[in-house]
């Protein structure tokens, strides 16, 4: 099989198992694992979570154990699961209305339920749940967010045969390599390692060849943009990005290198827009956002070093944006390479952005939790608790003294209201 046709089929081959698993995991089957893990958690007993199973919701004795076993497996099982499925998944069964998620998200409820469906069938696919055995008492939630590091820690600890020394070392030459696609980390795993071994095998000309004949094959850019898995790649910002890749895939690189640098910058805006770091009423091309050239992330302080420093470090020294967007170069007009870069370099910043919004928003629950159980909070001591902005910070608690779940005393801090109180408790499930 060629290289463009193992990368190719690997990509389609992770939307179709996606596909699949979604489709043989019901929604009503992932909202019964929870319940009869609620009502593990409210009696703190196997026996008697069967029992009440049984005689109050509903469940057979059969089901009943299965449904708990089912919920142990998602405690125990660590996959490697895409982003959103991981974070809806593990924010559902810790208890989270899905109404909630949806609220906070730019995703609809339909969307989440298909992430909740995927996390709960790459779970269950490898468990033998016939094996399985439920714990004397219900696991820590904190086992919902371990990372996938630790679980691969923890799995290659019982396998002799893993050299883990020598995974390192292959993965540190690849970083310090000149391997100008290293950051294409966002696909299917091994999707980059395989892009690697062919640029040392044939060269970056092969891998750039292979990533923009990627991008003329309609069902393999669909199996991308859906692996992308971004709130912001949808409406307009899609279409841009389309004509952008169909401009390319006819050599009319003039048209699509601005179109993709376009994006690089929007969506990191958007994203900084949609955290109060940035207001729409602002000069796009003030220096808090935009300047010099260098990209909007490195220009918004509040976000975080790695954030940050993404586009400058991947576009790497004498960065063509400026030049290009201000039409001082108009020498790329065939450059297939710059056009080729900058399309997946559009794909990881709708990535990046998405990670952005989750590393700094602030859930009204954990909020709540937190001032609720201390005495009024300044917005910067509220940010440095959560490792956020004190824009957003500011944002979010007026958001909620609107909804009459905060109150701001008078020197300016906040504190929870009676309302508040009982809004948590709902969220608790009290």
């Amino acid at each position: 099989m060629s290289d463009l046709l193992s990368v190719k089929e690997k990509i389609r081959e992770a939307k179709r198992e996606r596909h699949e698993i979604i489709q043989e995991t019901a929604f009503e089957t992932c909202t019964e694992i929870r319940e009869a893990g609620d009502v593990f958690r409210d009696v703190e007993d196997p026996n008697e979570a069967i029992e009440v199973l049984v005689s109050e919701r509903g469940f057979d004795d059969t089901e009943a154990e299965q449904r708990l076993k089912q919920y142990s497996v998602l405690f125990d099982e660590q996959p490697e699961n895409s982003h959103w499925s991981e974070l809806f998944g593990s924010r559902f069964f810790d208890g989270e209305d899905i109404t909630e998620l949806a609220d906070e998200s730019r995703y609809s409820q339909g969307e989440i339920e298909r992430w909740i469906r995927e996390y709960v069938g790459d779970h269950l696919k490898e468990a033998e749940i016939r094996e399985t055995e439920i714990p004397s008492e219900p696991p820590s939630s904190d086992a919902l967010y371990e990372s996938q590091r630790e679980a691969l820690s923890k799995t290659a600890g019982t396998l002799s045969d893993i050299n883990i020394d020598e995974i390192l070392e292959s993965v540190n030459e690849l970083e310090e390599s000149e391997f100008d696609f290293k950051w294409v980390d966002f696909l299917v795993a091994g999707f980059r390692s395989e892009l690697y071994d062919i640029y040392k095998e044939e060269g970056e000309e092969q891998v750039v060849s292979i990533l923009s004949q990627l991008l003329d094959d309609e069902e393999t850019v669909d199996a991308i943009l859906s692996q992308v898995d971004s709130r912001y790649l949808r409406e307009e910002r899609e279409e841009v990005l389309r004509q952008a890749i169909d401009a390319h895939n006819e050599g009319r690189y003039a048209l699509s290198i601005p179109s993709a640098l376009t994006q690089i910058d929007g969506v990191i805006i958007e994203a900084a827009t949609d955290l109060g770091v940035w207001e729409l009423d602002d000069e796009v091309t003030g220096t808090s956002v935009v300047a010099k050239g260098e990209g909007s992330p490195q220009h918004i302080s509040e976000f975080r070093e790695p954030f940050r420093e993404q586009y400058p470090r991947l576009m790497g020294r004498g960065s063509p944006r400026s030049k290009i967007l201000h039409g001082i170069r108009t020498d790329f007009v065939n450059d297939e390479y710059l056009s080729t870069k900058m399309i997946w370099l559009a794909f990881k910043s709708f990535s990046t952005a998405d990670k952005v919004y989750s590393e700094l928003y602030i859930r009204e629950r954990k909020l709540l939790d937190y001032l609720s159980v201390s005495s009024p909070k300044s917005v910067a001591e509220i940010a440095h608790r959560f490792r956020t902005n004190e824009a957003h910070t500011s944002d979010r608690c007026q958001e909620l003294i609107s909804e009459g779940y905060l109150e701001e005393t008078e020197g300016g801090a906040y504190t929870t209201t009676s309302d508040g109180e009982d809004r948590l408790s709902e969220l608790r499930g009290y």
